[in-house]
């Protein structure tokens, strides 16, 4: 057994039996520090926030007036200072002391963390300015540790700085960009971090206002008579104004009825519009300039889609089907075409005409794996406008030719044979 210079024996005095534990905790949590004395004997534990040097409790007594600052004991060796809902004014060190003639103590560290916040009154609020004009945001935050801010774009595109610099995420608290366009109007958030569950952000929206544009992708249009067209265009401008379109006769299309259909759809930036003009059962009335014409706060634009109403060809013929005065042209049909194709002219025929077509004009009809071929050879303009197709409709009428054709042919084979037989005869 060891003694003291106070005469007091090693096992008679207090001894701290574990050290107090460093605690960190979130803001509006509760704390719990506990000090573990044996031997205590008739001597007090006491509670002192050593920063401000002051008492909190003493025994089983709290001594401060904060209210929510507790002490309890366990009845054996355990005194515990809890205190409710921490704020970062808490943070700091506390000390277990024993009121021996030579004071014995041990300190615990209390750390508040504070997740981080953004400071509305010292940040940008929603900006709005002209195209090619410059600007500045400011976001400011605070938590412990102290919070580091970058700056994104909401839709996840890049922030473009400058006409050279392009960037997914920006540090700093400041946000400055030089020579706004349309293509940077949009939300930016401030997102504020200390390593402290949730991060923080504050939603900055950016207008940026434009003189409209105008595109035309089509600007001559034709449409055969009696069909249907639709012209578009694309209109840029913000903030979004009045967009219409002008027919020839200058009078604006507002609403839609059985002639004109308009119709205008967003694009994928709330600047854009699509605008689509469909004209019903077109007619030479028809014929003419539509303007496409967009107006905003910010001045307006205009575009102009002429349209050509045609009317139909009597003998279509599109190419590579178009025949061409003295050229040879055939044409095929395969099986789900015209079952038989007959070719005759519209106006009669002497027989040496008639020969004379024959041998320079048409030939047979030639069958090559159910497709059906027609010559034609040494074409004229006269042909081309007395040529008529005659399709399964005319399958009988072409028959009974063809029939004729035959018979004519065999008596003539006949004659033929018996002049020669009576030649040889004689």
């Amino acid at each position: 057994q060891s003694y003291f210079a106070d005469g007091t024996s090693s096992h008679q005095l207090p001894v701290f039996l574990e050290p107090i534990s460093n605690v960190t905790v979130p803001a509006g949590r509760d704390v719990r520090l506990a000090c573990v004395v044996d031997h205590l004997g008739s001597y007090k534990v006491a509670w002192i926030q050593k920063d401000r040097s002051a008492i909190l409790t003493v025994g089983i007594h709290v001594i401060t007036r904060n209210t929510r600052i507790s002490v309890t004991h366990d009845g054996h060796r355990t005194w515990y200072l809890s205190i409710r809902d921490v704020r970062p004014g808490d943070a700091g060190t506390y000390m277990c002391q024993v009121n021996t003639e030579t004071v014995r103590s041990q300190v615990g560290i209390v750390a508040v963390v504070v997740p981080p916040y953004i400071k509305d009154d010292m940040s940008s609020s929603d900006v709005s300015l002209v195209e090619g004009a410059g600007v500045t945001l400011a976001c400011s935050a605070r938590g412990s540790p102290i919070p580091t801010i970058s700056w994104r774009r909401e839709d996840a595109s890049h922030v473009k700085i400058n006409h050279t610099t392009s960037l997914l995420e920006v540090p700093g608290p400041l946000l400055r960009m030089s020579e706004m366009s349309r293509t940077g109007m949009g939300a930016y958030l401030c997102i504020a971090s200390n390593g402290i569950p949730p991060s923080v952000s504050k939603r900055i929206n950016v207008e940026v206002k434009f003189v409209p544009t105008v595109y035309v992708p089509h600007q001559l249009v034709d449409v055969p008579e009696g069909e249907s067209v639709t012209l578009e265009c694309y209109v840029e401008a913000w903030p979004q104004g009045l967009n219409y379109w002008k027919r020839p006769d200058g009078i604006t299309i507002l609403h839609n009825d059985k002639k004109y259909q308009s119709q205008q759809t967003s694009g994928s930036q709330n600047y854009k519009r699509h605008m689509l003009l469909t004209i019903r059962d077109a007619n030479a009335d028809d014929s003419g300039e539509y303007n496409c014409i967009a107006n905003n706060s910010q001045g307006g634009a205009q575009q102009v889609v002429t349209v050509s109403v045609s009317k139909p060809s009597i003998f279509p013929m599109k190419n590579p089907n178009t025949i061409n005065k003295g050229s040879n042209k055939g044409k095929s049909y395969g099986k789900n075409a015209l079952s038989s194709v007959n070719w005759s002219k519209t106006r009669e025929v002497s027989t040496g005409e008639k020969e004379s077509y024959d041998d320079n004009l048409l030939t047979d009809e030639q069958y090559n794996n159910n497709h059906q071929h027609e010559n034609l050879r040494h074409l004229t303009e006269e042909d081309i406008l007395d040529m008529i197709s005659f399709g399964n409709s005319a399958a009988a009428s072409s028959r009974r030719i063809l029939l004729v054709n035959h018979w004519m042919l065999m008596f003539a084979t006949f004659c033929w044979m018996g002049i020669i037989f009576n030649s040889v005869k004689s």
